[in-house]
């Protein structure tokens, strides 16, 4: 009993730090993302000399704000009940709502696992290719896929075990 409190804790703990994390990801990439368009823009139109930059810089902002977001949506307390799953499973006699609603977390679950190897995957192959406007290497923008996995993991497992 004693080791299922610790894991609850530790469990706990992570769900904490990734939602802290995540939101300043978030709250960054977005103002990242109006700067760095605006700079876009007045380079563009107002000096008439384009930063050659700023498209691709924003392209990253997005992908990294869209699944740490996405992510952030899978935390206990967020609503993560989607208004069609949820009719869909309301549908169900009152005895299979219960195994519906443990089918989409296993589900769910599944998705993580996939989405972390798949990413890591995917990281691996581009680590080695470089960005056309920053020179940097893509590996570090398509880490986001297994920290989304890792992110949703976590949540998905502090969901769980209140129950």
């Amino acid at each position: 009993m004693k080791a299922v409190a610790y894991l609850k804790y530790i469990i706990g703990k992570g769900d904490f730090l990734f939602n802290s994390i995540g939101r300043i990801i978030g709250v960054l990439c977005t103002v990242l993302i109006i700067l760095t368009l605006s700079a876009g823009v007045i380079s563009r139109y107002v000096f008439d000399k384009p930063f050659f930059w700023t498209d691709e810089v924003a392209r990253i902002l997005l992908l990294w704000s869209v699944f740490i977001g996405a992510a952030m949506g899978f935390r206990k307390g967020a609503s993560t009940v989607h208004i069609g799953l949820d009719y869909f499973v309301s549908l169900f006699p009152e005895k299979l709502q219960k195994p519906a609603v443990i089918f989409r977390w296993i589900v769910n679950l599944f998705f993580c696992m996939l989405m972390f190897v798949i990413g890591t995957m995917f990281f691996i192959q581009t680590i080695t290719f470089r960005t056309a406007a920053l020179d940097i290497s893509k590996g570090y923008i398509y880490i986001c896929l297994p920290i989304f996995a890792i992110m949703t993991f976590v949540f998905l497992i502090n969901q769980w075990s209140d129950k």
